[in-house]
């Protein structure tokens, strides 16, 4: 399927749309019965969305990608043109996309507008309602089994992001869900191009489908923290901020020969408040965040290619093989050579 079905698929009403514009249709909201809810002080019903449930919604339809989808930890909807959802939270991880159009929510009774091109990420368990959307808003909407940020997806994501931590806490059983992220509109094309690929490869799938689905996110995760990063580095610059993720993106890519020092010089500041602000922000040592990205490097490395680890240790900086073997322990309760044949 290329991009111009998959266009052509998003502005074609859906038997659901059809179903929303006959004149003897009354309401504009869908039907929600099969999913449990709780009622607020106020007396508002809030419904509880599982996974397992919608999965088992989009098997019963028959679809062409069927058996695509019993082994999908993705399960991608378009929203209904004309409808609203009531209030609701879920068991998994959501990332609406508007595709056309503008879409209004209300999440943590906080009203929210995205536009074209924006992207909202939802952790399970926040209370939130799409309200009634017209003909020109298209919303495309991801939903992903929290199990799908398994750490080989995080680790490929950029290190210290705030996407990454996202996934983290949305993992933890322990952690309160009650967030979400709004990318604006982005108009971007890399974003657009790897959208419309995970859909073709969605609706019309092959045999390797699912690890070309895994590349798309990647891409579009890693957009979405770029173009984040640099919003918020124009922010700070205007309001003349000190602002981390730029001293973070030079960390992550000058981790070889990065000194404190070498950095403190480059952006205009004293070492030693440089790094009490470092610590303040992230709240790890300018040494232990250089640590994290070469033992990351190191764990992508064993993964991803057959260089021998003695290399690997040099390649990501370490000229003291004892004390990388002890830090890589430290951190992964493996030495490298099992990191590398465990299923993780």
């Amino acid at each position: 399927m290329d991009k111009s079905e998959i266009r052509k698929r998003l502005v074609t009403y859906t038997e659901t749309e059809l179903e929303l514009l006959s004149p003897s249709h009354k309401t504009t909201s869908m039907n929600y019965d099969d999913f449990s809810f709780f009622t607020l002080e106020d007396g508002q019903k809030v419904y509880q969305y599982t996974f397992d449930k919608h999965l088992e919604s989009a098997l019963k339809k028959g679809l062409a990608y069927t058996n695509f989808l019993e082994s999908s930890q993705v399960i991608i909807l378009k929203h209904a043109r004309h409808s609203y959802t009531p209030f609701h939270m879920h068991d998994f991880i959501e990332m609406s996309y508007v595709y056309s159009g503008n879409v209004e929510m209300i999440i943590n009774n906080e009203k929210v507008q995205l536009k074209k091109g924006a992207f909202c990420l939802l952790d399970t368990d926040v209370v939130h309602r799409i309200m009634e959307t017209s003909e020109e808003d298209i919303l495309i909407n991801l939903l992903m089994k929290k199990e799908y940020f398994s750490s080989r997806m995080l680790s490929r994501l950029a290190s210290n992001s705030m996407i990454s931590q996202f996934a983290v806490d949305a993992l933890s059983e322990t952690q309160k869900h009650d967030q979400f992220i709004v990318f604006e509109a982005l108009n971007n094309e890399f974003i657009l191009d790897a959208i419309e690929g995970l859909l073709s490869h969605y609706f019309d799938p092959s045999s390797d489908s699912h690890e070309i689905i895994d590349a798309y996110m990647i891409i579009i995760f890693s957009e979405l923290l770029r173009s984040f990063q640099k919003k918020k580095a124009q922010e700070s610059k205007r309001a003349n901020e000190f602002y981390i993720g730029d001293i973070l993106d030079y960390m992550k890519k000058n981790y070889m020969d990065c000194t404190l020092k070498k950095v403190a010089e480059l952006f205009g500041y004293n070492p030693s408040y440089l790094s009490r602000l470092i610590h303040k922000h992230v709240g790890k040592s300018f040494i232990s965040i250089i640590q994290d990205i070469k033992l990351n490097h190191a764990s992508l490395l064993l993964k991803n290619s057959n260089l021998p680890i003695e290399q690997i240790i040099q390649q990501v900086g370490y000229k003291n093989l004892s004390f990388f073997y002890k830090m890589f322990y430290e951190r992964y309760a493996l030495s490298p050579s099992e990191y590398r044949n465990s299923k993780s």
